[in-house]
């Protein structure tokens, strides 16, 4: 009879653990109401909790998630519905996406913490941005404005209408010898500008992303270092179809971030280059390293990877 009840209190006792371990899930369906929408959440989660915001979309549609966690063991991930395959794995590829969603459907956001953080029971705050973009709504017609600083340099970013073509503007301040304005004529929208130090000499750079809606519409990359914080000169991107590696399958739809002290660059794989080829259902992920080139600053291919 003991042995009989001490069996039956060790079961008991060891409940809350298997309930701790299987982790509350907490799931938010997103309506997003215009054709250019986004929101916005400050929450957090503990443990093994994760956080499940859900939403509708078309295929074509422009997504950019933004995540900013307190804890660096926290991300997130995007899952279609019903697809074996992450269209993107936060752990490994960082805290912001943009890209064209793939196909008609549910897609879920997923917040979460590393396994050794949530095996701690640790707690992570974070603010989550979603914003969803018709093709139709990507024509430029909303002027981006932003002014970023790093390291005493700041930099004014903007877009306007200069003889019915959208331009880009950037205003820098704090520069030594020349704060002179440049402007460049743009093919697509400005979706996001970052600024860095990739090369560690303690002077910023800047880095500009552009997107154009559509099939086999290339991403661009807008880019100026800071030499020795006196004046700005251009930073070059290699085209992709300089590297046959990578650009095999690729039909643009391509999306830019700074992840540490790397430019990733992601898009989406088809099976050949043909017009009519169909996805292959990988993103590819080119990381580059920024290096002085003959004639300025050039980020050079470091590692490629597919998902």
């Amino acid at each position: 009879m003991k042995t009989w009840i001490a069996a039956v209190l060790a079961a008991l006792i060891s409940l809350p653990v298997l309930a701790a371990d299987t982790g509350a899930v907490r799931v938010e369906s997103i309506d997003f109401t215009t054709s250019a929408d986004s929101v916005q959440r400050k929450q957090s989660i503990k443990g093994d909790q994760t956080a499940e915001y859900r939403f509708n979309a078309k295929a074509g549609q422009l997504l950019t998630v933004d995540f900013k966690p307190s804890n660096t063991s926290a991300y997130f991930n995007i899952t279609a519905k019903g697809a074996d395959y992450a269209l993107f794995n936060g752990s490994i590829m960082g805290n912001h996406f943009l890209g064209t969603l793939p196909a008609y459907g549910e897609y879920t956001v997923q917040v979460y913490l590393m396994r050794n953080a949530a095996r701690r029971n640790e707690v992570a705050n974070y603010e989550l941005s979603l914003r969803r973009v018709n093709g139709d709504a990507t024509s430029g017609k909303q002027p981006f404005e932003q002014t970023l600083e790093w390291q005493g340099i700041a930099f004014h970013v903007s877009t306007e209408q200069v003889d019915g073509k959208p331009t880009l503007r950037i205003t820098p301040k704090g520069l030594q010898i020349d704060n002179a304005v440049i402007s460049r004529a743009l093919t697509g929208e400005v979706v996001r500008a970052e600024v860095a130090d990739l090369n560690n000499d303690g002077s910023p750079e800047l880095y500009v992303f552009t997107r154009s809606p559509g099939r086999g519409m290339p991403g661009e990359l807008i880019a100026y270092s800071a030499n020795n914080k006196k004046s700005l000169s251009e930073i070059y991107l290699p085209p992709v179809s300089d590297n046959p590696k990578i650009a095999e399958g690729y039909q643009g739809e391509d999306s830019f971030a700074v992840v540490e002290n790397a430019l990733v660059q992601r898009f989406p794989v088809y099976d050949s280059t043909d017009a009519g080829a169909g996805r292959t259902g990988k993103m590819r992920q080119v990381q580059y390293t920024l290096m002085a080139g003959e004639a300025g600053w050039v980020l050079r291919e470091d590692k490629v990877a597919e998902y």
